[in-house]
């Protein structure tokens, strides 16, 4: 690791104070990290995976450099990358594989940094073609041992004054015991010479005239960019993206091309050189990751800057019960937020997991947390979300349930981008990126921008299920200059998202929808939107208050309902309002959902619908006789689909 580390050390070291942390426990991790700004994790291993889940990561600055083995590992797939800011990779064809593998990973967090040569270890010396041919590295499968030696091989059969000097060791003994044997079977005992690894490798390399790479994978291969500095032709394998590291010319893909690379008769020292000084100096890219540095540790927003000092406050607040395998990734998302002025007020609904030891870790972090903690579970989100709206501090807020989390670190900027300019302005929403428990993405639900009229008209005809989603950002004055408050209503077992909405919309809302992913919301089984007959009965709620608050011109506009008498009018609304809920209960008859219960089971879950339909099709027949054939056969076949099996 020093040899990678230590120069970068000694660099920062002359400008910002710096520790190097070597962690034998995990608990060592956290101390660590408690006491810098800028948290550097060098391989991409346990430790970052470690490190990127605690709660000080989301208020520390984090950078991690992978190399090229760690790629290939599981790490990269249990990292919390929402807590790293930058990822860097020491060569582009790493970057483009690990992306591949990471599509929830952002391009844009990450860069590549080569290594970078240390020139003046190096110096140039002009040399001319010889017969003194290095490997310097470690003899594993990595570095593609056997090609080696029948590479070499084939050099020698074409002029046997050709040596290979080694210089490095066995990282298995299964080599040494291959390389004892092949040697000797191929003849080449007196032309491969072992000498170890080199404390000083430009001095080894003094009578060398050529220096090769068998390998199979490599960011970089230092050892060779270390010889060409020195003025030493590189032989470069094709290993995975070596054409994009080095100059195609010394690259070579058979052993044939290899014998001609090296008895060909370009030879030009100060070329090899020019090429690592203009592209891998360690000064050069010291430089880069020193401005990389410098970003992280500039505030986002200057603190006496006129943004930061009128930004309004937004409050976060967050709902939580028994998701503590979730609070980590929701917290993190919103403590991550550049918005300069925000702060988090957390709801817990009777957790009974490790959920309030969690969030007592971030407090002990952050004091401005503020925590409401029922001590017995409410079972109503719309509490928690009228406590919120009642407490918070911030003159906007965003509800943010715990087992969501929001998809980067600019979504209270892009909301707060839609208020400016628009004093009139009370809600904004965007799209929700649909997530499964691990958090890889698998779908998008994109909605749409209504006027008041068409969000209940669409509500209606989707029988009650939502078309604005209530997880955006609210203007809280909206509420506060109303004297108003978020409906709670006991009866209804789901949160009252849909239900506010048309309240709100009845009483003049303004909302503003943008294109954009401004949530990840998860699916999974404990969602409290999968619980069937709470569900049930909730539309049905929603669906009687719509009735009640709209007039049938909003939701059944179709109809000229001028022509109709009263009592004809009646009859048509009620007999739209009865087929709707008969549509309903057939609907639910024949999905995933309670498609295999028992007949007595579906009436009874599927109850609150067949009353209602039967309730309005009883006022519909009271007023007119006009649709009696029309309902007795919506009812025989509500009746047959409740039968079925």
């Amino acid at each position: 690791m020093d040899a990678f580390l230590q120069p970068i050390i000694d660099h920062l070291s002359r400008k910002y104070e710096t520790r190097k942390f070597v962690v034998r426990r995990a608990d060592d991790i956290g101390q660590a990290m408690e006491w810098a700004d800028v948290c550097w994790f060098e391989w991409c291993d346990d430790l970052i995976v470690r490190g990127s889940r605690l709660p000080i990561a989301s208020y520390r600055r984090i950078v991690c450099r992978l190399h090229s083995y760690e790629a290939f590992t599981a790490y990269i797939h249990q990292v919390n990358w929402k807590a790293v800011d930058w990822l860097i990779f020491d060569g582009k064809p790493i970057q483009e594989y690990v992306l591949k593998q990471l599509p929830a990973l952002s391009e844009d967090r990450t860069v590549v940094i080569p290594n970078g040569v240390m020139l003046e270890k190096y110096p140039l010396v002009q040399r001319s073609k010889g017969f003194n041919i290095a490997y310097a590295g470690y003899i594993n499968y990595k570095k593609g041992p056997m090609l080696l030696l029948h590479a070499f091989k084939a050099v020698h059969d074409r002029d046997p004054r050709y040596k290979l000097h080694i210089a490095g060791k066995y990282q298995d003994t299964r080599y040494r015991l291959y390389f004892d044997q092949m040697l000797e079977e191929l003849g080449l005992t007196d032309s491969v010479r072992f000498d170890g690894w080199q404390s000083d490798l430009n001095a080894y390399l003094q009578d060398k005239h050529y220096i090769i790479s068998s390998s199979l994978l490599e960011s970089q291969h230092m050892s060779v960019m270390e010889a060409m500095s020195a003025g030493i032709k590189p032989l470069v394998h094709n290993f995975y993206g070596a054409k994009k590291i080095y100059d195609e010319k010394w690259v070579w893909s058979t052993i044939g091309e290899l014998v001609d690379r090296v008895v060909e008769d370009e030879y030009n020292s100060e070329e090899y050189r020019a090429f690592v000084e203009n592209r891998y100096s360690f000064a050069d890219n010291a430089r880069k990751i020193e401005e990389l540095l410098h970003s992280l540790l500039l505030p986002a927003v200057d603190s006496s800057s006129p943004v930061a000092e009128i930004a309004p406050k937004i409050t976060i607040g967050m709902i939580n019960c028994n998701y503590g395998r979730f609070l980590d990734e929701c917290l993190q998302s919103v403590i991550s937020q550049t918005y300069p002025n925000k702060e988090i007020l957390i709801v817990d609904d009777g957790s009974t997991d490790d959920s309030l030891a969690k969030i007592a870790s971030y407090r002990a972090i952050d004091p401005s947390i503020r925590l409401i903690a029922h001590p017995k579970n409410v079972g109503l989100p719309d509490v928690a979300i009228q406590e919120i709206f009642q407490e918070a501090a911030g003159e906007y807020a965003l509800i943010v349930s715990a087992d969501d989390y929001l998809p980067h670190d600019r979504v209270l900027e892009q909301y707060m981008d839609c208020f400016r300019g628009r004093d009139d302005l009370e809600y904004a929403y965007g799209n929700l990126r649909l997530v499964d428990e691990q958090g890889k993405s698998i779908g998008e639900w994109a909605y749409r921008g209504y006027t008041a009229e068409e969000a209940v008209r669409a509500i209606f005809h989707r029988m009650g299920s939502g078309v604005i989603p209530m997880v955006g950002l609210y203007k809280l004055s909206y509420y506060r200059d109303r004297q108003a408050a978020w409906v709670v209503n006991p009866k209804k077992p789901l949160a009252g998202d849909v239900l506010n909405s048309l309240v709100n919309l009845k009483a003049g809302w303004k909302t503003h929808w943008m294109n954009k992913p401004v949530l990840c919301y998860r699916k999974h089984r404990s969602s409290i939107s999968n619980k069937i007959e709470k569900r049930i009965q909730s539309l049905v709620i929603v669906l009687e208050y719509l009735i009640e608050s709209f007039p049938e011109e909003v939701y059944l506009p179709r109809a000229d309902w001028d022509k109709f008498q009263p009592e004809q009018r009646t009859a048509l609304k009620c007999f739209e309002i009865g087929q709707m809920y008969g549509k309903m209960t057939r609907s639910y008859c024949s999905n995933g959902w309670i498609r295999s219960y028992s007949a007595e089971r579906k009436r009874e879950c599927l109850g609150p619908l067949t009353e209602r339909m039967r309730h309005y099709f009883d006022l519909s027949l009271a007023s007119d006789d006009a649709h009696r054939s029309r309902i007795e056969a919506i009812c025989v076949d509500v009746d047959d689909d409740l039968m079925k099996k």
